[in-house]
């Protein structure tokens, strides 16, 4: 340890050992609730036996409650660990390194303890602590993932400002570091869209992170100082509480899907809450009272799934890597007989694309009901839909929007179904994204199996018009018949 450390080493142990008392002695700092439970995690993240740790903490907040200040606490507290510790704060521009993380730390520096005013100090991209360029916190853009590569120190934490707009191979080059004994991801940011991996942490791969919201009405009840109720009211009043403006900018929630998603994940959230026997029940809404679909994969690391739906309940799901797609064939009729379905009861909709091609005979040799679906076939409605599968998709939605379907509580599923997008083309037809764009777009290597086999579960394209349902979402009971919408 350097000669100024040493001097200011019972000061360094003690607010080294506690980041309550850092904040508060170091920093004359008192944080919020909410902020006190992010540094309650870090806290615990930094102490508790390695096994036990998920080196992980996801911040979405609204606009107020003070992300940037609390990222800064926690970048400076784990830099404090050890000698050479290494911070590294990352954002979608150095502007935000600068002119807003830094400048954040600049003014919690003027009013810290004159100890630690001497022990750190902040320049343009970084921070040193005890005179040590090794020591402290370093900026870098989230641009390139080269940026974030190099770094290999035994006591490593990545704060990620403005996560939602940090690209996807920026995040998995951090992941990377993860390894490092010591290590901890924290990603903090207002949640602008949930076309981001940003919102992974929150849906698909939150069983691996500590999730936390800071929301601006909580600050502004509590702290009236920080987040005035006015400013809230102002915006409630210019957009409207149900909107997604409010939402991101105030309740520090996503908003309820992106203006060209086809579904949004509030609307399929509910519909993994309904209930599943009430909804097998409703067997006047699709032609097709049971049904079992199939979605065969493409290539050797795509899944192939299987579902089965009574009424308009999904009451079975499988999925199947790496399998032949006679054997998932064989799976279906095994459903099928468990169910107890006569044949002229059930109904098939199986992808007869790609892989599907080869084993159509196969439903046709057992005499099963089958409704050979084609991607870009011809719909229905040719005037609105380019495709089969962007009117299967849609139909859908018509359900979902209800809230009279259920679906598994599938993290992936429900990933797959909320970030599926849609554009006109040039004949003004709806067309839904290709499997192979929304891979591209997502830059992930899975493929949106699970959602295409679901959808493809309530298509009606083949057996009539669905009708539309009520749902009483306060009883979360299926209601009575509405008017049908156009």
């Amino acid at each position: 340890m350097s000669r100024l450390a040493r001097l200011f080493d019972p000061f360094y142990r003690e607010i080294r050992a506690d980041i309550f008392k850092f904040a508060a002695r170091g920093l004359n700092f008192e944080p919020t609730r909410q902020q006190a439970e992010a540094m309650r995690i870090v806290q615990n993240e930094t102490f508790l036996p390695i096994e036990k740790r998920k080196k992980r903490l996801a911040i979405k907040s609204g606009q107020g409650p003070g992300k940037t200040t609390v990222a800064n606490i926690l970048a400076w507290w784990r830099a404090l660990q050890d000698v050479d510790a290494l911070s590294v704060v990352t954002a979608p521009s150095m502007r935000q390194c600068t002119d807003v993380f830094m400048a954040e730390g600049r003014r919690l520096l003027e009013r810290a303890d004159p100890i630690l005013k001497q022990l750190i100090t902040i320049m343009n991209t970084r921070v040193e602590i005890a005179g040590r360029r090794t020591w402290g916190i370093w900026t870098a853009t989230a641009s390139r993932p080269e940026n974030l590569q190099g770094y290999h120190q035994e006591n490593l934490t990545f704060v990620e400002d403005e996560s939602s707009g940090v690209p996807r191979p920026i995040s998995e080059q951090i992941k990377g570091t993860l390894s490092n004994p010591n290590s901890l991801y924290i990603r903090i940011g207002n949640p602008n869209t949930t076309d981001c991996d940003f919102y992974s942490c929150f849906t698909t791969q939150r069983a691996l992170w500590h999730c936390l919201t800071f929301n601006a009405e909580d600050t502004a009840r509590d702290y009236p100082h920080i987040v005035h109720p006015s400013r809230n009211r102002a915006i409630e009043l210019e957009y409207g509480r149900d909107s997604d403006v409010y939402r991101v900018r105030v309740l520090g929630e996503f908003p309820h899907q992106d203006p060209n998603s086809v579904l949004s994940l509030a609307d399929l959230e509910a519909c993994t809450q309904t209930n599943i026997l009430a909804c097998a029940r409703i067997t006047e809404i699709l032609p097709t009272k049971q049904a079992i679909a199939l979605d065969f994969a493409r290539y050797g690391s795509d899944e192939s799934t299987l579902g089965r739906r009574s009424g308009l309940a999904v009451v079975d799901f499988q999925r199947f890597v790496k399998t032949d797609p006679r054997e998932v064939v064989d799976a279906a009729f095994g459903m099928q007989h468990d169910a107890g379905w006569a044949s002229r009861d059930c109904h098939y909709i199986a992808d007869a694309g790609g892989m599907g091609q080869g084993v159509m005979h196969s439903f046709h040799e057992a005499g099963k009901n089958i409704y050979e679906f084609h991607t870009g076939g011809r719909p229905v409605d040719s005037s609105m839909y380019a495709d089969q599968m962007t009117e299967a998709w849609f139909n859908f939605r018509a359900l979902v929007r209800q809230h009279i379907i259920h679906i598994p509580n599938d993290a992936r599923l429900l990933m797959q179904l909320s970030t599926r997008q849609y554009y006109t083309d040039r004949q003004g037809k709806l067309k839904i994204e290709s499997k192979d764009e929304w891979k591209k777009r997502m830059e992930i290597d899975e493929s949106p199996d699970r959602a295409d086999m679901i959808v493809m579960l309530f298509y009606h394209g083949h057996g009539g018009v669905a009708r539309a349902y009520g749902f009483d979402r306060r009883k979360r009971e299926v209601g009575g018949s509405v008017r049908r919408q156009r």
